[in-house]
């Protein structure tokens, strides 16, 4: 067990299966939430880190927000903001890691994870999954994982923000 910022952690995720599957439009609250502040930022020239991540207007949405950097074409991506609920989710503190290393063993989740930033980013859309994670034959959470581009803080770059929400 780990203990991250005074909190006891249960397993990180690596003792889990998982599923993904792209879903047409979100469905928890709380993506709908984001992607409509998503919209708002994009209205005033896209949203852009530093100035409206993080923000007082999602606050109660920031621990389950991770912001990634991409490595080359999205080769890989270093985590430039990461919310508490990634910590829970990762046995620890993810920030300024990278994702390669959060994702170790698991070569074909990485790559589609990275595969959605570049495709959200070159179509400056959301791209919404669901995700089913495993305990052998038990459902241990049904999430909701929202990719949508940035702007890093210089307003040239493109980054990704992602969202994990539970259901």
């Amino acid at each position: 067990m780990a203990v991250v910022l005074g909190q006891s952690l249960d397993r990180p995720h690596y003792d889990y299966s998982h599923r993904f599957a792209t879903v047409e439009a979100p469905a928890h609250p709380s993506t709908r939430r984001l992607v409509a502040y998503w919209r708002d930022c994009e209205a005033w020239g896209g949203m852009r880190m530093g100035r409206d991540i993080p923000a007082r207007a999602i606050a109660p949405l920031l621990q389950d927000i991770v912001v990634a950097e991409p490595v080359g074409d999205w080769d890989d991506a270093y985590m430039r903001l990461a919310g508490f609920g990634m910590a829970q989710y990762f046995g620890r503190d993810v920030t300024s890691a990278l994702m390669s290393d959060m994702l170790t063993g698991n070569e074909t989740d990485l790559r589609m994870l990275l595969a959605g930033a570049r495709g959200a980013i070159a179509q400056n859309s959301p791209g919404t999954v669901e995700h089913l994670v495993r305990d052998g034959a038990q459902l241990v959470v049904r999430q909701e994982m929202t990719a949508l581009p940035l702007y890093a803080p210089d307003g040239d770059a493109r980054w990704i923000l992602v969202s994990t929400f539970n259901f």
